[in-house]
């Protein structure tokens, strides 16, 4: 008898390749069945014409009515002229806002038809029709009215949103730019004055609640006074105050009076942020050429930021009003550390802005003033740039000396001061004991710098900057200090 054939059997496939195919099959099977759904037809053929949504001259607009899905009603309604909040006549609106909401309630086109319900079967609610996202209704003087629904986001490659208009069963697509208008909330809408400090002229910057901070500016940069004293970056505090002056607020809710404190945070804020502003004067020009110059008094600005609106925003209390702001503006102020700002390599004046130099090591000594004299040419003449500003040279003259010595010679070693970084952090509130084995005194009109090291471990010594420990440096780069110009 012959045997019966059998097949060969397979090897089976491991737990993990399965799980991988079946994972594939199912993420293929939804993004399959999402498209099915959301249909993404080609353009309408070239010379066809897109369908009209909204069409009427914006001087026959009486009325807007928008109905976010998500959020409160309001009407835009024509009163003597002007667009105001319909319940709201005496508030303010945003001109630039209103403008743009009546510009495409007047002209507004399709980008692409997707199909036509009544030719095929389609349930709205998967374009997010049914309900809609929002809904617009337009009226008109002649007392007729037309009425947009916005759906879901389109899968298309520029950003679009599915959308029908009222008596007509076609869906359409529409661009994301014009359907955007329609879901600012109504306080987007209320006119407001963006603040309008001036960075690069704040003295003192003060931050309590969750954060603890009080820094001030001096010519030679800013210092940290609280919670410790100790200089801090130019460089990251130079990228402080560009945040701040990028401060702006994305609605007015009102005054103080008029909004629920407590709702926003704002009876007991997270944060307060105060900014002290210098004085300065102002140099303009008259109509007939004239120059003519104003004083700007010192200012101290206030901020109060409460809790997050839920919508990666907070709200932030400011001159006498309420307001909200992204936290991608006003987020920074929560993550601000002063570890974040501290100043590194405490040797960071430069040649121009230093008056004296001390330096003292294991008995060595060694002082230096520097000034900055008028660079001479081969001519016996004054050097000038380009520009023709006068170029300068340091002279050094080493204390208990005559004269000026080799300035190359002590500009290398101060480089090598300069250089002089941290190896890593000293743990939080250490204290150094003894007397210091390096000393380093640096002098200008503004500050004197104190920067001291004490023996921490067998090759490394704690640095304190003004008193305040927070870095260890390596003392092989100390010991090459010593050799002094």
């Amino acid at each position: 008898m012959d045997r019966v054939p059998k097949k060969k059997a397979r090897k089976g496939l491991k737990k993990g390749p399965v799980a991988l195919l079946l994972l594939f099959a199912v993420l293929a099977a939804g993004i399959s069945a999402y498209f099915v759904r959301r249909p993404v037809v080609p353009p309408l053929p070239e010379g066809q014409e897109k369908a009209v949504l909204l069409s009427r001259p914006e001087e026959e607009i009486e009325s807007v009515a928008i109905e976010p899905g998500d959020g409160a009603a309001y009407t835009l309604v024509r009163r003597e002229g002007a667009f105001r909040l319909e319940g709201m006549e005496e508030v303010a609106l945003r001109t630039d806002v209103v403008e743009q909401i009546l510009l495409v309630c007047a002209d507004l086109k399709a980008e692409e038809t997707v199909l036509d319900p009544a030719e095929e079967a389609v349930d709205l609610a998967d374009f997010g029709l049914m309900p809609p996202a929002a809904k617009i209704t337009v009226g008109y003087t002649d007392g007729s009215s037309a009425a947009l629904l916005l759906g879901d986001p389109a899968p298309q490659e520029i950003p679009q949103r599915y959308c029908m208009a009222a008596g007509d069963p076609r869906l359409h697509t529409l661009l994301s730019s014009d359907a955007d208008v329609f879901f600012h909330e109504a306080d987007y809408l209320r006119f407001f004055t963006q603040p309008e400090w001036r960075p690069d002229l704040l003295d003192r910057i003060t931050v309590t609640g969750e954060v603890d901070l009080d820094l001030h500016y001096t010519p030679s940069g800013w210092i940290l006074d609280r919670p410790f004293h100790y200089p801090l970056s130019t460089l990251r505090t130079d990228a402080l105050l560009a945040r701040i002056g990028q401060i702006g607020f994305e609605a007015c809710l009102g005054t103080l009076e008029e909004v629920d404190l407590k709702a926003c945070g704002l009876d007991d804020p997270a944060l307060t942020v105060t900014l002290v502003q210098a004085a300065t004067v102002v140099t303009g020009e008259t109509g007939d050429g004239q120059q003519v110059q104003y004083p700007v008094p010192a200012m101290t600005y206030t901020l109060k930021i409460g809790r997050e609106t839920g919508k990666s925003g907070v709200y932030v209390g400011w001159d006498g009003s309420v307001y909200k702001a992204s936290n991608f503006l006003m987020g920074f102020w929560k993550e601000l550390r002063a570890e974040k700002l501290l100043l590194r390599e405490p040797v960071n004046l430069l040649v121009n802005d230093l008056a004296r130099v001390a330096f003292a090591c294991r008995g060595i000594t060694a002082a230096y003033e520097v000034e900055m004299v008028e660079s001479i040419t081969e001519n016996n003449q004054i050097a000038t740039d380009a520009y023709g500003q006068v170029l300068y040279d340091a002279a050094v003259q080493r204390a208990g000396e005559t004269g000026y010595m080799d300035a190359a010679a002590f500009l290398s070693w101060y480089q090598r001061l300069a250089a002089l970084s941290p190896a890593g952090a000293l743990p939080e509130g250490y204290q150094p004991a003894g007397e210091p084995w390096v000393r380093i005194t640096l002098e200008n009109s503004a500050l004197t710098r104190d920067i001291a090291f004490y023996a921490y471990d067998a090759l490394h010594s704690a640095m304190a900057v003004d008193g305040t420990c927070r870095y260890y440096v390596d003392n092989s780069a100390l010991e090459a200090l010593a050799d002094t110009p």
